[in-house]
């Protein structure tokens, strides 16, 4: 299981090197899928969009504004109206632990509230 990000999906202004480090865990992710899949070894990610961690805080510090206004003004741009929750993450990192999802290989699970959609 790897944990990347949307910003390596659709990268994002000022946070390049993040952007860059999340995409390529991502192909990381496609690459240790193929390789590893004969031995039975499943390989997939989750990148997840904004969700409610610190990092909001530190954000809302930085736009001036409060962490409620923050919340706020993500949710305004995600399609379900809300920023994710942590257990959000948590139960996708637990269902594809599941060995009854063993032909899900290589794949990135993007949870976003509709933020982005996969591209093949």
């Amino acid at each position: 299981m790897i944990i990347s990000s949307e910003w390596g999906v659709v990268g994002w202004p000022q946070a390049t090197a993040y952007s860059a480090a999340k995409a390529g865990l991502i192909a990381l992710t496609k690459t240790l899928g193929r390789e590893l899949a004969p031995e039975n070894i499943t390989v997939n990610a989750v990148a997840p969009g904004v969700i409610d961690t610190p990092q909001l805080q530190v954000d809302a510090d930085s736009a001036g504004v409060t962490l409620s206004a923050m919340h706020d003004r993500y949710g305004r741009d995600i399609p379900i109206g809300r920023i994710g929750k942590p257990a959000e993450i948590a139960a996708t990192v637990a269902m594809l632990t599941r060995a009854d999802l063993g032909a899900l290989v290589g794949q990135t699970i993007q949870i976003n509230g509709g933020s982005t959609r996969c591209r093949v």
